[in-house]
């Protein structure tokens, strides 16, 4: 299979590979954390379900504080997903072949303060 690439081309990939990832990472951020905290619950006894428990009751009761708590938890998901996004993208990189002169670096992101939000530069 031969096809040639034109700066146009790559362009044109680059925007739309970019627009479906933002896409699918934010239905796969609900799907992380529905994972996680099933995957939390079914490992907790009874006094930590009962944490859990009334923690949702806060949360039910308290909208100000559900709001901070979903703030901090989507904090919490995208610094782990930063880790995970990099290990799993060097993995299938090597698989591919591809060395760090086959990647445009000013389009990668500096790696995060662990104290920065996700939106942070």
């Amino acid at each position: 299979m031969n096809h040639e690439f034109s700066a146009h081309h790559a362009k044109k990939s680059q925007d739309e590979a970019q627009w479906a990832y933002q896409k699918r990472k934010e239905k796969f951020y609900y799907s992380m954390l529905e994972v996680i905290f099933l995957r939390i619950k079914s490992h907790l006894n009874e006094t930590g379900l009962k944490k859990v428990m009334e923690m949702d009751e806060k949360r039910t009761d308290n909208e100000n504080f559900s709001i901070e708590f979903s703030q901090k938890t989507w904090v919490a998901l995208a610094e782990a997903w930063i880790e995970a996004e990099g290990l799993a993208m060097r993995k299938i990189a090597d698989l591919y072949g591809l060395k760090v002169t086959d990647f445009e670096i000013s389009k990668i992101s500096p790696a995060k303060d662990s104290n920065c939000p996700d939106n942070c530069s």
